[in-house]
């Protein structure tokens, strides 16, 4: 990952960019590694493509979306998430989403998942994205892998990017505006030696409104965070670090969606926010919301 770091040390300047000219920083990024992933996105965007050489990673924009094209592979997918990061000067909370294909040993083709866990097939890590909010499809486990498998004996969805983009995600904005959205495109019955660009570009068209709903509700959890409307009375009561702060605000929103009612700690018994976090994480954990 040590490009990927030297990228987002950058201080690249596109915003006058002769040819391309935005008034503000974008605030929604997709990630794809193939260009048939993307292309949907493309076009029901209306993005423009930004041409400048050199350039290390092909890049759509308009005012307020990104769409970047990383190339196949973990490294690929970080380089091209810090690139863009440095690229675009994003300083706030962006939202950032890797959108691509995976396969599974019995899910159908054209099945929207989001990830609720990311395993790195090479170094064991594991990444847990945030969900606290109404999830509009079903969600999975994701193993990313370093080169194409069609070994489907594990329950995991298998691609090669998602490691890879959480990984440096992570050092750029709040875990819950981080998601991974995989849509099969191989299984048992269909193999990887089947996926081409035609069906690819048609699975991820049929899925566009789930993507939307998505997106819009984290555009929504970005808008709140950034005018402070996610402040809860409990965040008061303990000493928290920034990341302390974004992973309690994240799970308080998740109880109430689970829940229906406000969190209001009695139950936790908790004498710091470690223990706080712990009890809600385990209590959210027990409810079954998964689609």
């Amino acid at each position: 990952m040590f490009l990927a770091l030297i990228y987002l040390g950058e201080h690249n300047n596109f915003l006058n960019y002769p040819g391309f000219v935005i008034d503000s920083v974008p605030c929604i990024f997709v990630f794809c590694a193939l260009a048939c992933e993307a292309k949907p996105l493309i076009h029901a965007w209306k993005l423009k493509k930004i041409a400048h050489t050199p350039m290390p990673f092909t890049l759509y924009a308009n005012a307020e979306r990104v769409v970047v094209i990383s190339g196949i592979g973990k490294a690929a997918m970080a380089g091209a998430v810090a690139y863009a990061m440095a690229w675009f000067r994003v300083e706030r909370l962006p939202v950032l989403v890797n959108l691509g294909i995976a396969g599974h040993c019995h899910a159908e083709l054209g099945t929207l998942f989001l990830a609720h866990k990311v395993i790195d097939h090479e170094t064991d890590r594991c990444f847990y994205p945030q969900l606290p909010f109404d999830v509009p499809c079903a969600t999975h486990s994701i193993k990313t892998v370093g080169k194409p498998c069609s070994d489907y004996a594990e329950d995991v969805l298998v691609e090669m990017e998602a490691a890879g983009f959480y990984e440096i995600a992570v050092k750029c904005s709040s875990s819950e505006l981080i998601q991974v959205i995989k849509i099969i495109s191989d299984n048992t019955a269909s193999p990887i030696t089947a996926i081409n660009e035609s069906t690819v570009a048609v699975s991820i068209t049929s899925q566009l409104s789930v993507v939307d709903a998505v997106l819009k509700q984290l555009i929504s959890m970005r808008k709140q965070t950034l005018m402070g409307g996610l402040q809860h009375p409990i965040l008061a009561k303990y000493r928290l670090t920034v990341s302390s702060s974004l992973k309690l605000t994240a799970l308080l929103q998740r109880w109430y969606l689970l829940k229906g009612t406000e969190f209001d700690g009695v139950a936790a018994n908790a004498g710091n926010a470690k223990e706080l976090i712990r009890w809600l994480e385990t209590q959210l954990d027990e409810t079954a919301f998964y689609l």
